[in-house]
């Protein structure tokens, strides 16, 4: 029940924040602090042989994968809902292929967009983290 509530206030939080997110402007948190936000990357310590995965922790089963685009040292994934549908949220993880990446540094910006048509605020979460890939 905590979860649920810290889940909404977040909500509740980020629905005062712009309407508009451009990648440049999005709040850049390490990779340890993405269990601040009920993420994490798997491997932990990813390697150009692994298969690298975002992990989301707590998702509301309505939140959808929408892309995943690789351009250059740049990764966009966006997750879309609908919040006129007003369905209820059952909570869920949610696995997020990112693939096998040569070695690296790269730029990962995560947005969840709100497809409604009546809402202020079309992308309530937004962030970007580094993502470290060795040999």
């Amino acid at each position: 029940m905590r979860n649920i509530l810290l889940l909404c206030s977040a909500f509740i939080t980020c629905f005062a924040c712009a309407d508009v997110v451009s990648e440049t402007s999005l709040p850049e948190v390490s990779v340890a602090e993405l269990a601040n936000y009920k993420m994490k990357i798997l491997p932990d310590v990813p390697t150009s042989s692994a298969d690298i995965k975002l992990v989301i922790l707590e998702d509301c089963n309505y939140n959808k994968l929408n892309k995943v685009e690789r351009n250059g040292s740049t990764i966009d994934i966006e997750k879309q809902f609908n919040s006129m549908i007003m369905a209820p949220c059952f909570m869920t993880n949610d696995t997020i292929p990112i693939g096998k990446l040569p070695a690296g540094t790269y730029r990962v910006n995560y947005k969840l967009v709100d497809l409604s048509t009546v809402t202020q605020n079309k992308t309530p979460f937004a962030i970007a983290f580094k993502l470290v890939v060795t040999n």
